[in-house]
């Protein structure tokens, strides 16, 4: 009797056949097929000896009939035949599958390639647009150049005929404008236009400019030749820099904007000199900004600056957004108001007595003592006095005088006593 473990392939088979049970596949499929019937019937596999079986294999393998052999061959053969063509089946639908499966992603392999062709000839084609355009726009840009270059010459070379043909009316002529001098005093901006009226006019080149300039050139401002190079001397550029270093009114910026910011209309002032004056010092103040810009300075400045609190408010009401606006409605204010005051009386005019008019000698004072030199007393000033003079007569002299009016032919009363005060 043997165990399980102990059987070949021939007895699993018997046994199997006889629970009537699938005999093909391989030892270890043979014996896990049993051990899996035998606990189906209750037993333990491990333990569990079959019948009639030898332990000898060979003794076993003798024992079988002719017949059980071929039964069990023919068996075999059609297990094999079986599985071998489910096997072929199988085998026959995979390669079909895998067929299908290498088909498609041929097909997606093709599709891809196509389209990554098509993305890089639309690639390849927009880059060469692109390189077409940029070197298109580079020729257009180029030509322009050269256009402008063309232009500027041709214009350069009409400028040299001009001031050729020029200088050749002035030679005949015999006509020349004289420089201007200039000595440091004058404004260097003012200065400099008349130089270059005169230049323009006389059709000078660099050369001239630089020779007319250094011989103009007068005082405190001829040294200033002394601190550029000799050879650049007859450099026009240079000179103008150095002079504009010198005297140019770029750095005093901020002292014409605090003149600008504290200006107010003097005693005796117009209302043209104010307004010029202050267009003056918001160009100097301001003399790269916008028009616009320089315009609304200088009107805020201006009706700030007036004296007139009526015309103010005026100015302020009537919404002025120019300078040049501002002055015309000034005068027209101002010439209203003159003219509304035709019938006020005229004002009086008041008169000291002949002996505040003596001059007094100054004696010595000592420093820091205030003194008030009529009555020649100290520490307190002439507006501090106690005995000033009241109801219009004098203190000093004991005489009185009235007020006159400006028309009043007659000067000054006659002086009398009456009402002096001891």
């Amino acid at each position: 009797m043997s165990k399980l473990c102990g059987l070949n392939v021939v007895q699993l088979r018997e046994e199997l056949q006889k629970r009537s049970l699938v005999t093909s596949g391989n030892k270890e499929v043979l014996v896990a097929r049993l051990r899996e019937a035998l606990i189906d019937e209750g037993k333990n596999p491990d333990e569990f000896k079959f019948d009639g079986a030898d332990e000898d294999n060979e003794i076993s393998t003798s024992t079988f009939t002719t017949a059980k052999m071929m039964e069990l061959l023919l068996s075999m053969s059609t297990e094999i035949k079986q599985q071998s063509e489910r096997q072929t089946e199988e085998l026959k639908q995979q390669i079909k599958e895998q067929s299908e499966r290498q088909t498609e992603e041929l097909k997606q392999i093709k599709q891809q390639s196509e389209r990554q062709s098509e993305r890089q000839s639309e690639r390849q084609t927009e880059e060469v647009k692109q390189q077409i355009k940029e070197q298109s726009e580079r020729q257009t840009e180029e030509l322009k150049h050269v256009k402008l270059e063309v232009a500027e010459q041709i214009e350069e070379q009409s400028t040299r005929i001009e001031m050729i043909e020029q200088k050749l009316d002035h030679h005949a002529s015999g006509r020349t404008l004289k420089e201007p001098a200039f000595d440091g005093e004058m404004s260097w901006n003012v200065y400099k236009i008349q130089f270059e009226a005169a230049a323009t006019s006389n059709c000078w080149n660099g050369k001239e400019r630089a020779t007319a300039l250094i011989l103009a050139l007068r005082g405190s401002a001829a040294e200033v030749l002394q601190t550029i190079p000799a050879e650049n001397h007859f450099n026009y550029e240079v000179l103008v820099s150095a002079l504009d270093l010198r005297y140019g009114e770029e750095h005093m910026k901020q002292i014409y904007r605090s003149q600008l910011r504290n200006r107010t209309q003097r005693s005796g002032e117009s209302i043209q000199q104010l307004a010029q004056d202050i267009e003056r010092l918001t160009l100097l103040s301001y003399p790269k900004s916008d028009p616009e810009h320089r315009d609304e300075t200088a009107l805020d400045t201006f009706i700030k600056a007036l004296r007139d609190s009526e015309l103010k408010q005026s100015l302020l009401l009537s919404d002025k957004r120019k300078l040049k606006d501002a002055v015309a409605h000034s005068l027209t204010f101002e010439s209203a108001k003159q003219a509304s005051k035709s019938d006020v009386r005229p004002r009086q005019v008041h008169e000291e007595c002949s002996c505040q008019k003596v001059v007094v000698k100054r004696e010595p004072q000592q420093h820091g003592v205030p003194q008030y030199w009529i009555w020649g007393e100290k520490s307190h000033l002439r507006r501090d006095c106690k005995h000033r003079l009241k109801d219009n007569y004098c203190l000093n002299c004991a005489t009185r005088w009235r007020k006159r009016r400006e028309d009043d032919p007659v000067s000054r009363s006659t002086p009398s006593n009456e009402g002096a005060e001891n």
